[in-house]
């Protein structure tokens, strides 16, 4: 049995923390959590754990994982948070705490580089243009230096991009144990590293990626674990809705008629490669047609059996058939490559996942279409996946902890509770230290029109121009759609003195740092900056919210998991839709204070938190501070003791 350790001397004002964290405070939200949760992992069960902004939450699960002496998994909902976490958090409460531990993180495959397909796709050559080419050049001169091949260190390339996609350790791609390069591989060091650590920090993707691997069969990627603490849970559903579907895409389809040709050039007289090359050209031909011929419409649109015309059903028909004929012709050839037996696998999973989206028979999936650039996606998607993660991650695990700054819906943890299947969990909600009646001002416009309306835009422009004359900028202009980010942008551009950035116009990475050191800077962006964003001091000044953000009902997975409640007889927006939303508002409003200096103001253009019944739950699931309907009076916490400029 583990020792048990005292948390008090951990976190009291003399404790070990304060030994090693400039201006430490010891807060007493923190050391609560840290009791509840040590608690849990000694004597297992589950805990949902609400830790407002400032209640040094990292700290407060870290502390009892370490000291718990079991195996525990930390999942975070960013890659950005999990790289904090290894890089800078453990680093400190190593020096703190008193016993040794070892830690260790791991990305999802796609991030690091397979050396057996990056010689291989160098030996070949085959680059789509000569810019690829050069990028590729720079892989190789990385390639002798990284000691971990993670894409994130490789300064130019993106890890969405064609040339990366090539030569990453995708599961698909991978020749395990038969691989010439399995002791030189950075995915087995990864592994060999996280067999041995106390403390694993990965990310919901991983983890869950990592659950499908599992079930299929094809081994593990995360090691066995006693516990496991989800930062970010309120994350778990999207991320969990992904991986607990499937889906294919022209991408999909490409990759193996690329990967088919590559292992038949490096086994020049493999059997049957000329009718192997046959196959390829068809299927190539039978795609195009098959993801071309989907209606033109929205980015994402639902698949009904009643609205798929015969010949888009025949296409894809066609591709199955095909697939099916490529996988038994690459049954014969592949004794002589294993780089031909994986896609003798992977022809028969796409073929099979098609079949399950095109059939839409399952009435607890969604079935729909995605359009990405060039990129046509078809997935299948469960509706709901509270069963499925009760089922194969809450009665699997000795303890598991979900923690965030945004669980509850109204004070209550129910909404969360049931669409994650977690009905016996232990919940305990700590508010946030700081004072916002001092350091926050909420400001409502006196809006006329509706968030729909026509004259919406225009109106909200005006507001925003008022209130950044005010703020002198410093503001993150927060919306629910890129058609009104674009036309705001539009209206402001010429009409302000200040340095407007917009999302899209260059990587996240790169629009914060302009954003932070161009303190008087404007950002303008949609659903990605609502959370996961850490600007500290007079740079983000101000949070202004376009409207409310409901999950759009056009979204074909929102739209069938409204469809689901109502054939229940449930009330989908007082059960699903307006939770979601107030969660997603406390996550916009979260962006704001980041420490006891920051002051600002946020500012909501939506009318209808004040004309319509439900404004109520929005403005009791926020922070308590003083409202103002007069744009005047947002300059009260920009009083010359109280503003950041003066310090």
């Amino acid at each position: 049995m583990a020792e048990v350790h005292d948390l008090k001397g951990i976190f009291s004002e003399s404790g070990s923390l304060a030994g090693v964290i400039p201006d430490y405070d010891s807060r007493s939200q923190q050391m609560e959590m840290s009791d509840i949760i040590y608690r849990a992992l000694l004597e297992g069960g589950h805990v949902l754990v609400e830790a407002g902004t400032g209640t040094g939450k990292t700290f407060a699960y870290l502390a009892p994982a370490i000291l718990s002496g079991k195996k525990v998994i930390i999942s975070t909902g960013t890659k950005a948070l999990q790289e904090q976490l290894f890089y800078k958090d453990i680093p400190l409460i190593r020096k703190a705490l008193p016993i040794r531990f070892f830690a260790s993180y791991m990305k999802g495959r796609s991030n690091y580089l397979c050396l057996n397909r990056f010689i291989k796709f160098g030996a070949l050559s085959l680059f789509d243009t000569p810019g690829e080419g050069r990028l590729f050049r720079r892989v190789q001169q990385w390639a002798v230096k990284t000691k971990t091949g993670d894409v994130a260190d490789l300064y130019g390339v993106d890890e969405n991009s064609q040339l990366w996609r090539r030569i990453n350790s995708g599961v698909e791609t991978c020749l395990g144990s038969k691989c010439p390069d399995i002791e030189k591989c950075f995915i087995t060091q990864m592994r060999r590293a996280a067999a041995k650590a106390d403390i694993l920090i990965v990310n919901h993707h991983l983890f869950f990626a990592d659950l499908s691997v599992k079930e299929k069969g094809y081994g593990e990627v995360i090691p066995s674990y006693d516990a496991v603490i989800f930062d970010e849970a309120h994350l778990i559903e999207d991320v969990a809705t992904h991986y607990f579907g499937c889906q294919v895409s022209n991408y999909r389809i490409g990759e193996l008629i690329r990967d088919t040709r590559h292992g038949l050039r490096e086994l020049k007289d493999a059997k049957g490669a000329g009718r192997i090359e046959q196959i390829c050209v068809e299927l190539e031909g039978k795609s195009t047609d098959y993801f071309s011929a989907f209606p033109h419409g929205p980015e994402k649109m639902r698949l009904l059996r009643e609205n798929m015309d015969g010949a888009l059903i025949l296409k894809g028909s066609q591709v199955i058939l095909v697939l099916d004929r490529l996988q038994g012709e690459l049954l014969g050839a592949a004794a002589d490559g294993e780089a031909l037996a994986s896609c003798t696998r992977r022809a028969g999973e796409i073929s099979s996942d098609l079949q399950q989206i095109m059939e839409t028979s399952d009435p607890e999936m969604v079935y729909w279409r995605e359009v990405r650039g060039k990129g046509v996606f078809l997935h299948a998607s469960p509706i709901d996946v509270s069963n499925d993660l009760a089922e194969r991650v809450f009665s699997k695990v000795f303890c598991a902890v979900l923690t965030s700054a945004t669980l509850t819906a109204g004070g209550s943890f129910e909404f969360i509770k049931k669409r994650l299947g977690m009905k016996d969990a232990a919940e305990r909600s700590f508010p946030s230290p700081f004072d916002y009646a001092s350091q926050v001002i909420l400001y409502i416009p006196d809006m006329k029109s509706e968030p729909d309306g026509s004259g919406f835009v225009e109106e909200a422009s005006n507001h925003i121009r008022e209130i950044l004359e005010r703020t002198r900028g410093r503001a993150l202009i927060l919306f629910t759609s890129y058609r009104h980010m674009h036309a705001v942008y539009e209206l402001l551009q010429g009409k302000i003195e200040y340095p407007i950035l917009k999302q899209g116009d260059d990587s996240r990475d790169a629009l914060l740092s302009r954003f932070r050191k161009e303190t008087e800077s404007v950002l303008l962006a949609t659903r990605s900056f609502w959370q996961g964003i850490d600007v500290q001091g007079e740079a983000l000044s101000c949070v202004i919210i376009d409207k409310l953000p409901f999950a759009s009902p056009s979204d074909p997975v929102v739209a069938s998991r409204i469809d689901s409640i109502r054939r229940r007889g449930g009330d989908p927006f007082y059960e699903y839709q307006l939770p979601e939303a107030v969660i997603t508002l406390k996550q916009g409003f979260g962006r704001l204070i980041r420490n006891k200096k920051d002051r600002g103001v946020l500012s909501i253009m939506d009318r209808r938190i004040r004309s319509r019944s439900y404004g109520k739950v929005f403005m009791r699931s926020l922070p308590r501070c003083p409202v103002t309907y007069n744009v005047e009076g947002i300059e009260k916490v920009f009083t010359p003791q109280n503003d950041k400029n003066s310090k």
